[in-house]
C-alpha cells in the first residue's frame, strides 16, 4: 500500500495517542523520523541526526565503521558534515514493515576545495514502538565518491546522483505477505540461485525483456536482456565459485528488499576491483521490482572497499 508523506507526517507530528484522537501509528511515527533526519543533514544538524537514534543505538556501515551509540553516530557524522560541507542528501523510496524500514537515498556534496561527489545506496532500519532508530544497516559503495574525487586513478566513475527532492512510500499490509509478494520472493530467490549455479537461461527467464540490471559498483546500468546477459557473464566470470547467502527478504508490494553476503574466489574484475585470485566475503544489498511475475529492474549495493580488503587492494594505490 502506498501512502502519501503529506499526509502521514501531519498525522505524525499532530500527537500520540490521547482521548482526542487515535494513537499515531509506527508506519507514521517511522516516516516522521525519517523526515526529520533528512532535514537534520541537510542542515548541518548532526545533533539533531544522532537524535532520531535510540540512545544505544547500531549502525553497520558494511565495509566501514561500525558506530555504536548516539555519541558514536553524532561525531561520525560531524565528520561528515567537516569533510562534504552543504552534502544534500535525499530518499527516493521508503519501504516499511512492521518495525522494519528499507530506504533507497541519494547523496551529494562537495570537498572544501569544491571537488564535487555523490552516490546511491540502502539503509535496513529497526525501529523501536516509540519511533526511534534502534538499528541501522547501510550499503553503499565506498569507492565511488572516491573514483570522482580522482583518487582512483583513470577509472570510470558513476554519475554524481540526482537528490530526490520527495519520496515514495510503501507501506505492507499487516500480516504475512499475500500472495504476489509470496510469488516476487521466490522470483527473486530463484533469481539469485540462477546466479549461483551460473544458469544463464534460469537467470534471464526471470526477468522482463525490459529489465534494467543496475549494479552500483559498476559506472553505469545495463539495459534490457542484452545488458543483463552481460551483467551476468561478467559476474560469473569474475567469481566463478561465488554463492549468495540471502540473510533478509523482505517483500512490500512489487519490491523485494534483499540483505545477503556474496563469498567466493575474485578471479575477475568487479567495478574497479581487479582479479586477485584470493577468497573473499563482501556483503550486498538489493532492490528487485517484480511485475506480472518478471524481474523489472534488479539495483544491487556492494562496498568496494570491503571487496578490495579482501583482495590485497586496500589501501589503493595513489594516482600518479
Amino acid at each position: 500500500m502506498r501512502r502519501a508523506l503529506g499526509a502521514i507526517l501531519v498525522a505524525a507530528t499532530a500527537g500520540g495517542s490521547s482521548s482526542a484522537g487515535p494513537a499515531v501509528r509506527l508506519d507514521e511515527l517511522q516516516l516522521a523520523k525519517l523526515g526529520a533526519m533528512v532535514r537534520a543533514v541537510n542542515a548541518g544538524d548532526a545533533h539533531a541526526y544522532a537524535m532520531v537514534y535510540a540512545p544505544d543505538a547500531v549502525i553497520t556501515i558494511h565495509g566501514g565503521d561500525v558506530l555504536k551509540g548516539r555519541a558514536a553516530i553524532e561525531a561520525y557524522e560531524v565528520g561528515l558534515l567537516h569533510e562534504f560541507p552543504g552534502a544534500r542528501l535525499g530518499f527516493h523510496d521508503v519501504w516499511l514493515k512492521g518495525s522494519s524500514a528499507v530506504v533507497h537515498y541519494a547523496v551529494s556534496g562537495r570537498t572544501p576545495g569544491g571537488q564535487a561527489m555523490g552516490h546511491e545506496g540502502l539503509l535496513f532500519y529497526r525501529f523501536l514502538p516509540a519511533g526511534k532508530v534502534a538499528e541501522e544497516r547501510r550499503y553503499l559503495d565506498s569507492l565511488t565518491p572516491m573514483a570522482q574525487l580522482g583518487a582512483l586513478g583513470a577509472v570510470s566513475a558513476r554519475a554524481i546522483p540526482a537528490v530526490p527532492a520527495a519520496l515514495q512510500a510503501h507501506v505492507a499490509a499487516a500480516g504475512a505477505p499475500n500472495r504476489g509478494e509470496t510469488e516476487n520472493l521466490a522470483r527473486v530467490r530463484a533469481i539469485f540461485a540462477a546466479l549461483d549455479a551460473k544458469d544463464e537461461a534460469a537467470f534471464l527467464s526471470g526477468l522482463a525483456d525490459d529489465a534494467i540490471v543496475d549494479d552500483m559498483i559498476e559506472p553505469q546500468p545495463r539495459n534490457g536482456k542484452a545488458g543483463a546477459k552481460a551483467w551476468f557473464q561478467s559476474r560469473v566470470r569474475a567469481v566463478a565459485d561465488g554463492r549468495t547467502e540471502i540473510a533478509t527478504a523482505l517483500a512490500v508490494g512489487d519490491s523485494v528488499l534483499v540483505e545477503a553476503v556474496l563469498r567466493g574466489t575474485l578471479r575477475g574484475a568487479i567495478g574497479p576491483v581487479s582479479a586477485s585470485g584470493k577468497p573473499f566475503a563482501a556483503h550486498q544489498a538489493a532492490i528487485v521490482h517484480v511485475r506480472a511475475g518478471r524481474v523489472r529492474r534488479l539495483t544491487t549495493f556492494m562496498n568496494g572497499k570491503e571487496l578490495a580488503q579482501a583482495a590485497g587492494q586496500w589501501p589503493p594505490t595513489p594516482p600518479k
